[in-house]
């Protein structure tokens, strides 16, 4: 007995609503009762990808949008919680726009789009009253409307989004009265000229990710006392004059040096405004040179309960960089390296923080080491490691290696000497 159909109507979509568009749209071949059940899912996510081979892309298009117009038709006016529409190639304007129209008209309040769309469709979008998630990817924005309004707004993403003025931009944040997350990814401008519109009061969670479109550096300020989140990847600014970040909980920096430029640019109030971070991810090994040569503008890092960085080929030149940060702070729990642990000389030979018995007081309890390869020149820093790290509790290594390779990597880790008894080592191989 199929005691699936048995179930009311109620609960039968809301077990498709669980599945992809297609697989729930294959359940039609059940029965008649069946046929047009998935099109009153509330998550409708439709994407047009790349045809199935020997099917010509104009078929392949045609039937896209016939199954498009065909789920919207039959739905009605049901109400559409999460909405995607993906379709850049082949597909006019007019259908694009159509059918966005129909899903804000129906109380759509998570909406994905990366679509090729006229103005006229852009200002229905800014003019929704129940988006509360907003994606839009690689999309030319000219103008807002002048009612631009979007009041259930609590996150933004933005990415390959090109504003034509900084008026658009400007007006596009304050319609979102409740705005917690702004994303901005490859942002065609220079960011700075808009930090201050960056600088609200309702922003819980920040990622700017600009590498590579920056052009002219400027002053970047980041007045944000609420914000719990940073994530922050860009050229450093000429300066930070205004950080305010008393809340921030968490920040994760990929920040990298034009040409001269410590020469002439000064991170220095930035370093300072992320005193009470707790969890700090410096994703690049220039990141962790550049806290390296402004240490002299650390503060003491007294909520630092997690660090993590990612090291140069040259393992000594991120270390040396990193050791003032290590004294900076003494509440330090887990220490994440990702990259690798190798350098040209020999380990007796180092003369960074791991020679130089600067770990003594150092309290980090739990060791991460990502990309272990486990050379004798790794094997020699992870001696050092266990020897001068007094209060280890955990070494997890995770680390590749072929299978019969494995067993005398393990065996080479365990046979090391430790300054603690309770140090336990584990190796996780990927």
């Amino acid at each position: 007995m199929d005691r699936i159909s048995d179930l009311p109507d109620g609960i039968i979509i809301r077990i498709l609503s669980f599945l992809s568009i297609d697989e729930a749209a294959s359940t039609s071949l059940l029965s008649k009762r069946w046929r047009d059940m998935f099109a009153f899912t509330p998550n409708l996510h439709f994407s047009l990808t790349k045809p199935k081979q020997f099917l010509p892309f104009v078929d392949h298009r045609q039937n896209f949008m016939d199954f498009v117009d065909r789920v919207l038709a039959v739905s009605g006016d049901s109400a559409i919680k999460s909405f995607t529409l993906k379709c850049r190639l082949g597909v006019g304007s007019a259908h694009t726009n159509r059918w966005i129209c129909n899903v804000l008209n129906r109380g759509v309040v998570d909406l994905y789009l990366d679509v090729k769309a006229q103005d006229s469709l852009l200002f229905e979008v800014f003019a929704c009253k129940t988006l509360v998630k907003l994606k839009l990817n690689r999309f030319e924005i000219p103008m807002l409307p002048r009612d631009a309004s979007l009041p259930a707004l609590k996150t933004l993403s933005l990415h390959f989004v090109r504003f034509y003025n900084l008026d658009a931009f400007e007006k596009l944040i304050s319609a979102c009265l409740l705005l917690e997350e702004l994303i901005m990814d490859h942002i065609a401008w220079e960011l700075w000229k808009c930090s201050h519109i960056l600088s609200c009061p309702t922003f819980k969670r920040l990622t700017i990710g600009c590498i590579g479109f920056s052009v002219e550096l400027g002053s970047m300020s980041f007045d944000n006392l609420n914000l719990v989140y940073l994530e922050y990847s860009d050229f450093v600014q000429l300066h930070y004059p205004v950080v305010n970040l008393d809340s921030l909980v968490e920040a994760k920096l990929m920040l990298t040096m034009k040409e001269g430029g410590p020469d002439y640019c000064d991170p220095s109030n930035l370093i300072k405004g992320l005193r009470n971070v707790e969890v700090l991810n410096l994703s690049c090994p220039e990141t962790v040179e550049i806290f390296g040569i402004f240490h002299e503008a650390m503060p003491e890092f007294e909520n630092l309960f997690h660090l993590s960085i990612t090291s140069e080929v040259d393992f000594c030149s991120s270390v040396s960089s990193l050791s003032s940060l290590l004294k900076k702070s003494p509440n330090l729990h887990t220490l994440v390296i990702k990259g690798f642990l190798r350098h040209d000389k020999p380990a007796s030979d180092c003369k960074c923080f791991l020679g130089c018995s600067r770990l003594s007081s150092c309290p980090v309890k739990v060791l991460v080491l990502k990309e272990y390869e486990g050379s004798i020149k790794e094997l020699g820093q992870m001696k050092r490691f266990l020897e001068e790290l007094p209060c280890l509790e955990l070494i997890k290594v995770c680390a590749s290696a072929k299978h019969k390779e494995k067993l005398q990597l393990t065996t080479d880790l365990l046979m090391l000497p430790k300054a603690s008894s309770k140090c336990e080592i584990k190796v996780v191989f990927s």
